[in-house]
């Protein structure tokens, strides 16, 4: 799933592309990506607007219009953008498309349709509407203590939990608790301050590390975690082969010698 760093890149790409151009024709394949509003409304807004600048919460992109209001893009797992001139370039699983009038497209491409699009009058709006919590780029260390405080839950959860702090995803916590040597089970509250701080900052590092090499594992370092988080991966410090467990559902990567369970 695109996780902060990813749509980081999406920003820029749109950034690069799409800005300032206006919007001929709106084309939406599938209606079940629309958040809240229907084909006509969407059309409706963004025909003859133009994309003056975006915004990224956490996972979610927030192109404003020229015309009020900001056009909200979330990539669910497979999701990504693709601008292009043909109108019969083959892009496959393009569910929005905006044409232009200078002949350019911008597709909103998922091919697994998880992910949602729509519109919101201003973001702190959509922020709150989503329940989502500070950006994981946007917070100081004090604010970061703040959110760990009292939290009981496992500490990969708590990472992943958009409305503690947005942004983080299953692939970046456990890279984040690979650099810190924390179990990913461990309990948050059970964190002192020295490993707050440190939790912070690599948190920080990471995210700015994985923009740096536009959020592509094939780019990372080999020190990564990242590269290895697969079945029968190695772990990036030669101390054997990466282990696997369940958090909250999800699947966690992790090197048994690094990052040791806790002593009951």
């Amino acid at each position: 799933m695109p996780e902060l760093p990813d749509v980081e890149i999406f920003k820029q790409y749109l950034d690069a592309t799409a800005l300032h151009q206006t919007i001929d024709r709106v084309e939406v394949d599938r209606t079940r990506i629309l958040d809240q509003i229907s084909e006509a409304a969407l059309a409706r807004a963004l025909k003859g607007s133009k994309l003056s600048s975006t915004r990224r919460h956490g996972k979610h992109l927030l192109a404003a219009l020229n015309r009020g209001q900001y056009l909200t893009l979330h990539f669910g797992m497979t999701g990504f953008l693709k601008y292009f001139r043909d109108p019969d370039h083959r892009v496959s699983h393009v569910r929005l498309r905006l044409s232009f009038t200078n002949g350019y497209h911008l597709a909103y491409v998922s091919q697994r349709m998880l992910g949602k699009v729509g519109l919101t009058e201003e973001p702190e709006q959509f922020i709150r509407e989503k329940g989502l919590g500070p950006d994981a780029l946007k917070l100081d260390l004090a604010g970061f203590k703040k959110i760990l405080a009292g939290k009981r839950g496992m500490i990969k959860s708590t990472l992943m939990n958009q409305s503690y702090l947005a942004g983080l995803g299953n692939v970046y916590s456990d890279e984040i608790l690979f650099r810190c040597a924390l179990f990913p089970k461990i309990r948050t509250d059970s964190l002192d301050e020295e490993m707050q701080e440190k939790l912070y900052h690599e948190m920080v590092q990471t995210l700015k590390e994985a923009i740096y090499y536009r959020a592509d594992p094939q780019k990372f370092p080999k020190s990564w975690l990242t590269k290895e988080r697969q079945n029968g991966g190695d772990c990036p410090k030669g101390h054997g082969q990466l282990e696997r467990i369940k958090v909250a559902g999800r699947t966690a990567y992790y090197c048994p010698r690094c990052q040791p369970r806790p002593e009951a």
